[in-house]
């Protein structure tokens, strides 16, 4: 199994997560066959912009990482970056519609692990946490910064949170 390296520890014992969400459960399998993840192109320039200011300035070669399928209200696999996200490329022969910003990635997980937001907010100290902070408000979407201004915005978790994550959702 890939270790996360270069992990932006704050204080020690603390690590940056970030979350992903998909429209579907394809695109959640493709990209673990393609080992391969992106987010969809928005036309607001002003976000995609934002976006990748984001990923280059936060997101980094074994970041740590998680996606949540949208359909299922899931969270599932979670993954260690490989590359960094590339600001230049789009993506267009891999999932059924263009994905900007791609990157590498060790999936530690699949979709036959599944764990419902309803749940994860009971064993997950860090999503009661983040959720209490925005009394809910946007729920586990805007608890985990999901939402497509805040794709690429990290959400500090404690190494205890990451394994809780893992143990619940890795299948390696």
């Amino acid at each position: 199994m890939v270790q996360p390296q270069g992990m932006f520890t704050h204080v020690v014992g603390t690590m940056d997560l970030f979350c992903f969400a998909s429209r579907t459960e394809r695109n959640i399998r493709i990209g673990i066959e393609n080992r391969l993840w992106a987010v969809s192109t928005l036309l607001n320039q002003q976000t995609m912009a934002a976006r990748r200011t984001r990923a280059r300035l936060y997101f980094r070669e074994g970041a740590c990482g998680l996606l949540y399928c949208n359909p299922t209200h899931s969270f599932t696999t979670p993954f260690v970056a490989l590359s960094k996200a590339d600001p230049d490329r789009v993506v267009t022969e891999v999932w059924p519609e263009p994905w900007c910003l791609p990157f590498d990635i060790e999936p530690l997980g699949n979709l036959s692990k599944q764990i419902a937001a309803e749940d994860a907010k009971e064993r997950w100290p860090i999503l009661q946490q983040r959720l209490a902070r925005i009394n809910a408000r946007g729920g586990v979407s805007a608890a985990m910064n999901m939402t497509g201004t805040t794709v690429f915005a990290r959400v500090p978790i404690s190494t205890q949170d990451w394994e809780l994550i893992l143990r619940d959702l890795a299948v390696k």
